[in-house]
């Protein structure tokens, strides 16, 4: 399995002991680390003293949570990068830590002394309702309530909420961690020159997924309800890019709802001519992409389209 990858973004650019001492940081997470300087306003004493870890959050802390001592682990790394800068006759003061998502921008802050069981609770919070159609939220932990809130950062007065739970990994899965040319592959089938609406629409459901986006927000974008979404997104996580053909029969198979299945019999029961294309009859293939295509189906498979096909040649 493809490793994940942080970018570690300092105010200054980082010494050869810091790089050493940033990749083995992360290792023990069974991460990748690439660090670098970034102008945080600027460098020392201008600078707003942070080092930040440039990550798909949501993926980042379910990687975390599933080691053996995961948020003592965290702790460490934060730990050892807060150590690199700590010192105040350099810096001025020291640096803290946080956490930043990379698709989104919104922010974990992690400063020093924060307690062992922030690090437990934060592996506990569901932060998979927030993306990049959100606007940008602050996690802080809240010392004398013991809890992480959320804080609205484009909010003009301070506006807090609580930090939702972790959901249940089965109401909220996401696609795998994809390689960079799986993730090529991806916008390619989901490009503009896509000849099959099928594949188009599921490659697009598992690229924005891989991109950070949630369910519900997949869903909004792509149409579709956000049941099917999970299903094509628990295919592509279990048989890869064969599930995104009309072909693929495993998985968690389409299920059409009764409208659907009397408006594609009523299509099959007509010859493809009355709805304007260049064909005779229907073949499975041609079907599926028109019903799909035409939205008069979600999503469609092989095996259910020879089946009304058959259905509707025995009526004839």
């Amino acid at each position: 399995m493809t490793r994940p990858q942080v970018r570690v973004l300092l105010d200054t650019g980082p010494t050869e002991a810091e790089l050493d001492r940033i990749r083995g940081l992360f290792d023990d997470l069974g991460m990748d680390a690439l660090a670098e300087g970034h102008s945080y306003g600027g460098p020392p004493p201008t600078s707003a003293f942070l080092i930040v870890v440039n990550s798909p959050l949501v993926p980042f802390l379910d990687r975390v949570a599933g080691l053996d001592g995961g948020a003592g682990r965290l702790e460490r790394v934060v730990g050892g990068l807060q150590a690199m800068r700590a010192d105040e006759r350099r810096w001025g003061r020291p640096h803290g830590v946080q956490l930043e998502d990379s698709h989104s921008g919104h922010i974990v802050a992690l400063p020093a002394a924060l307690p062992t069981a922030a690090y437990r609770a934060l592996l506990g919070v569901d932060l998979s309702g927030l993306d990049r159609s959100t606007p940008p939220v602050l996690l802080e932990w809240h010392g004398v309530l013991a809890r992480w809130q959320a804080r609205l950062a484009t909010a003009p007065v301070r506006l807090i909420r609580r930090a939702p739970l972790r959901w249940r990994e089965a109401d909220n899965p996401r696609a795998r961690e994809v390689t960079e040319a799986e993730t090529g592959r991806l916008w390619q089938l989901a490009g503009h020159d896509a000849h099959s609406a099928v594949t188009w629409q599921r490659a697009h459901v598992v690229l924005c997924s891989t991109l950070g986006w949630n369910i519900p927000s997949i869903a909004r974008q792509t149409l579709m309800s956000a049941d099917r979404v999970r299903a094509v997104i628990r295919n592509f996580n279990e048989h890869g890019f064969s599930s995104l053909d009309l072909a693929y029969g495993g998985g968690e198979a389409v299920k059409p709802t009764p409208d659907e299945e009397q408006d594609a019999a009523e299509v099959a029961r007509r010859p493809p001519s009355d709805y304007g294309l260049p064909a005779e009859r229907w073949d499975p293939v041609l079907l599926g992409e028109f019903l799909v295509g035409e939205g008069l189906v979600e999503d469609a498979d092989l095996g259910w389209v020879r089946s009304l096909l058959a259905g509707a040649r025995s009526d004839s």
